[in-house]
C-alpha cells in the first residue's frame, strides 16, 4: 500500500502520469495500476482524467486522501526506521527541548550522568518556555521534551518524572513582606502559571506591579539585588541561599509542581528516546526518594 501511496501522492503533485511515472522511477502503465488498486481499495475514484489524458485532476475523494496520505507515508517509513533503530547500537542524535528550569538546573547534571551510561548518543539540547518546547515538539524539531507543569495539547503523551517543590526567595538577611515586589516569568513558561495559582490559592494581594524576566537567572539575580520576592524552584533556592546571595523565606507555604516528560502520540519512538525516558524516570525516582527520606 505504500507505494500505491506514494504514486497518488507524485500524481497529485505532478497532475501528470508520465512526470509522476519519471519521479517514482516506475513505467506510466505500473502508475496507472498502483492508481486503480488504490482506487478499488477505497471503492471510490480519485483521479479524474482530462479529454486528452494529458494532465489529470483530484476528484473530492482523492483531495480527501491527499490530506492524509502524505502523514501516513512519514509515519511509515519513521516507523521503518524507529524498528531498525532497535536492531542498531545506541548512537548518533538526540534531541531535547527542555524549559529553563530543568534546562539549566537539573538537566546538566543528569545527562553527565546519562552520557557516561550511553556514550555514542549525541543530545542535543534547546533551552526555552513550556509554549516553545511543546511547539518545537509538534512540528518534529525535537525528539522529546522535558517541562514542568501539565500541558493540555492533544497528540502529545505527558508523564510526570519528578515533583518539584518551590518556595519564595528574597535578598540575603531580607524577610518577604506584603508590600514586597514579585519578580516573576513571563506569558508562556510554567514557572508564570505556577506562581498565578500560588498567589490566588494563597490569597495574596498584589499591591506593586511584579517585574517581568525572561530567565530564571534573571529572576534570581533580581532578587539577590533586593529588587523584590519571587518564587522558584527549591533546588535553585537552596543553591543560592547556600552561596548567600538570597534567603528562603518561612512565612509562605510551600507549592508543589510536577515535571513532565513529553513525547507525539503518532510518532514511532526511536529506541534512544525509549532510553532515556526510562532512565530518566529511574534517576528522578532515585533522587526524589532521597529528597523525601531527607525531609522525614
Amino acid at each position: 500500500m505504500i507505494e500505491e501511496l506514494e504514486t497518488f501522492l507524485a500524481v497529485a503533485e505532478y497532475r501528470n502520469f508520465t512526470r509522476a511515472a519519471q519521479k517514482r522511477n516506475i513505467s506510466q502503465p505500473t502508475a496507472s495500476v498502483q492508481i486503480k488498486k488504490l482506487e478499488e481499495f477505497f471503492g471510490a475514484s480519485l483521479i479524474e482524467r482530462t479529454a486528452k489524458h494529458k494532465n489529470v485532476a483530484l476528484t473530492s475523494a482523492g483531495k480527501i486522501l491527499l490530506q492524509s496520505a502524505g502523514n501516513i507515508c512519514a509515519e511509515i517509513e519513521y516507523a521503518k526506521a524507529a524498528i531498525g533503530g532497535w536492531q542498531e547500537k545506541l548512537e548518533g542524535g538526540l534531541r531535547i527541548g527542555a524549559s529553563q528550569t530543568i534546562g539549566e538546573y537539573f538537566l546538566p547534571e543528569y545527562l553527565g550522568r546519562f552520557t557516561k551510561k550511553y556514550s555514542k548518543l549525541e543530545p542535543e539540547i534547546i533551552i526555552g518556555n513550556t509554549k516553545h518546547i511543546v511547539n518545537l515538539l509538534l512540528n518534529g524539531e525535537i525528539d522529546v521534551g522535558l517541562v514542568e507543569g501539565e500541558v493540555q495539547e492533544s497528540g502529545i503523551n505527558a508523564e510526570a518524572f519528578y515533583r518539584d517543590r518551590l518556595v519564595v526567595i528574597t535578598a540575603a538577611g531580607h524577610e518577604a513582606g506584603g508590600n514586597m515586589r514579585w519578580i516573576i516569568r513571563e506569558e508562556g513558561s510554567a514557572s508564570r502559571e505556577q506562581w498565578e495559582s500560588f498567589v490566588r490559592e494563597s490569597n495574596i494581594n498584589i499591591n506593586r506591579r511584579p517585574v517581568i524576566f525572561n530567565t530564571n537567572f534573571a529572576v534570581k539575580e533580581a532578587v539577590k539585588n533586593n529588587l523584590g520576592c519571587a518564587l522558584i524552584s527549591e533546588h535553585i533556592a537552596a543553591q543560592a541561599q547556600r552561596a548567600g546571595e538570597v534567603s528562603i523565606a518561612d512565612n509562605y507555604p510551600a507549592a508543589r509542581r510536577d515535571f513532565y516528560c513529553l513525547t507525539l502520540h503518532s510518532r514511532a519512538e526511536r529506541r534512544a528516546v525509549t532510553v532515556f525516558k526510562e532512565d530518566l524516570h529511574e534517576n528522578f525516582a532515585k533522587n526524589e526518594g532521597n529528597k523525601n527520606k531527607n525531609e522525614d
